[in-house]
């Protein structure tokens, strides 16, 4: 269990470690001693007031406990503390902008990594998440990310290591005030302690009351929009503002615990910073004390409660980005949810078989009782009425849904665990043609397909020559398919599909959204195809059943029992 929470706090950091490269490591450790320069940077000018009051005041004038001739100008004492200044405060930006560059470039790599998490091919495709939800999750969690830690590494770091340089310096002037500074701190500390407790519990109920608004206002438009009831729209709007009510009141406890937390930080804080002075000025009179030195202590006693007050707003940040990271971590597969996929099946492929094969379709939809038998040099047509398992035969087939029992043979040889292993020799055009946002050359070459010089004549002969030069303009706010017409995307699709040369082609309706001409020339084309290959259609158009070598029809027996009748 130890180990679990351990993995969840310091997830993201090590996510962010694994994904940078060796030279990226060693500029993140070479900026981290930076940083502890930069930690002295803030407190260079209290040093430099402290050595002018000094000076003005006729005292000794000590720097690093080397004593400064008495006739050394105090203008000279301000000119070479101004550069002195500058090269530290410049030194603290060229931290701060270097750790940002360095933090989003790791951002960078770790997008790059989620994108390939969200894409790698696993049982089912269920990534447990809607497709929305997981671009959400890709977008917004890096961004919560660089803000959190840019705020330790710019912010937190430096400040710390600052409060404790100046403890250290004050508990040499006087250490008395250790006493009265180190029970501050405790007390701050407390406070801190039960502010980060308090709004953990507080922080976890406002999320899922931001959840709860935002899934009943997408659930009510997408509804309201189809059934258009106005009466309804009221009715509605209370709910609404009953969920609103709800996340406002755990926002405003967040702000009643917050406004508690500071007044006793600042409490605790005057009190400390005063009772500090008060020791000082009667060592002041007593000339036990330097006068320069009680403004030191004063602007350091702030310095030291600084950094533990933020740490307690920054607690609150932190928890807030680990639950985010941690829905965003779901992104990431498991190794038992992968497909078993090795390597691309070494052999052409004759005959693909299915043996009594049950498989499973999202996390509902099931088929039993498949035996099939797929042959090169003919074409077969699956018919069969909607809802029956044509479509989620062509998944199985294509490996995009897991195989729950039954055997897949291929060359009626070698057994498979998951058609995935023949994507590489496969071309597949789903009934709905999948449409990049890019242009239409480029979504009918998709990936890595023929020249366009190759593919002319099929272009020509399905008249695509204007949706070829049709252009993506990524300024418009809008899909690459949302631009098309249902005919025009089809025709993208079946013309990827028919120029990549496989083991076996798959066609989903084919000839719907088209014309009878562009139909019969795909028919055509695809008739072709069987010489050398596999091709299997799933259509109810009486054009392509008349062309089948083999028909077969789905019929649905009982629950998810699909009997396979050959006609």
């Amino acid at each position: 269990m130890k180990n679990n929470k351990k993995e969840k706090k310091y997830g993201m950091f090590r996510s962010l470690w694994n994904v940078s490269s060796k030279g990226e490591r060693w500029a993140f450790i070479f900026l981290i001693l930076l940083g502890i320069v930069a930690s002295v940077a803030v407190l260079v000018p209290t040093q430099i007031i402290s050595i002018i009051i000094s000076k003005l005041s006729g005292d000794e004038v000590y720097i690093f406990g080397i004593h400064l001739a008495s006739d050394i100008s105090y203008v000279w004492i301000i000119v070479i503390g101004a550069i002195i200044t500058f090269i530290m405060r410049n030194i603290k930006a060229q931290y701060d902008l270097n750790i940002e560059k360095l933090i989003k470039k790791a951002m960078a790599n770790l997008r790059n990594e989620s994108y390939k998490w969200l894409v790698t091919p696993r049982k089912n495709m269920d990534i447990k998440m809607t497709q929305g939800d997981a671009i959400y999750r890709m977008n917004q969690t890096p961004d919560t990310m660089t803000d959190i830690i840019c705020d330790l590494f710019e912010e937190i770091i430096p400040n710390v290591l600052s409060a404790v340089i100046a403890f250290v310096y004050i508990i040499s002037l006087d250490l008395w005030t250790m006493l009265i500074i180190g029970a501050g701190v405790l007390l701050v500390g407390l406070c801190v302690l039960i502010r980060t407790m308090m709004e953990k519990k507080i922080s976890f109920r406002t999320e899922k009351a931001k959840s709860s608004i935002s899934s009943m206002t997408s659930n009510s438009i997408s509804n309201l929009a189809v059934i258009n009831l106005y009466k309804t729209m009221e009715y509605e709007s209370k709910l609404y503002k009953e969920r609103v009510r709800a996340f406002y009141a755990e926002q405003k406890k967040q702000i009643n615990l917050r406004l508690a937390y500071w007044t006793c930080v600042r409490f605790v804080e005057v009190i400390c910073m005063f009772l500090t002075i008060f020791l000082c000025a009667e060592r002041i009179y007593a000339g036990t004390m330097l006068v320069g030195s009680i403004v030191v202590i004063t602007n350091y006693v702030t310095r030291i409660f600084d950094p533990i007050q933020s740490i307690g707003y920054y607690s609150t940040k932190i928890i807030q980005a680990s639950v985010s990271f941690g829905r965003f971590s779901e992104l990431k597969p498991k190794e038992e949810d992968l497909l078993p996929v090795s390597e691309t099946y070494p052999e052409k492929i004759e005959s693909i078989t299915l043996e009594n094969v049950g498989a499973k379709n999202g996390t509902t939809f099931k088929i039993d009782g498949i035996n099939l038998k797929f042959n090169s040099g003919e074409m077969v047509v699956v018919t069969g009425e909607s809802g029956c398992g044509k479509t989620t035969l062509i998944r199985l087939l294509c490996g995009l849904c897991e195989k729950n029992s039954g055997k897949i043979i291929l060359n009626e040889k070698d057994k498979i665990s998951s058609a995935y292993v023949l994507t590489d020799k496969m071309s597949v055009s789903m009934q709905d043609a999948y449409i990049f946002n890019r242009d239409a050359e480029l979504n009918v070459l998709y990936p890595d397909g023929v020249s366009e010089k190759d593919c002319k004549p099929l272009i020509k002969k399905l008249s695509m020559e204007k949706i070829m030069a049709r252009k993506y303009d990524e300024s418009v706010d809008q899909n690459f398919e949302n631009q098309l017409s249902g005919g025009e995307k089809k025709r993208i699709g079946i013309s990827r599909a028919l120029l990549k040369d496989a083991d076996v082609y798959i066609f989903d309706e084919p000839t719907n959204d088209l014309d009878s001409k562009n139909a019969n020339y795909i028919l055509e084309e695809i008739q072709s195809l069987k010489q050398n290959a596999i091709v299997i259609v799933v259509s109810h158009d009486d054009r392509v059943i008349d062309k089948a070598d083999r028909l077969v029809k789905f019929e649905k027996v009982k629950d998810n029992l699909v009997e396979v009748v050959e006609i």
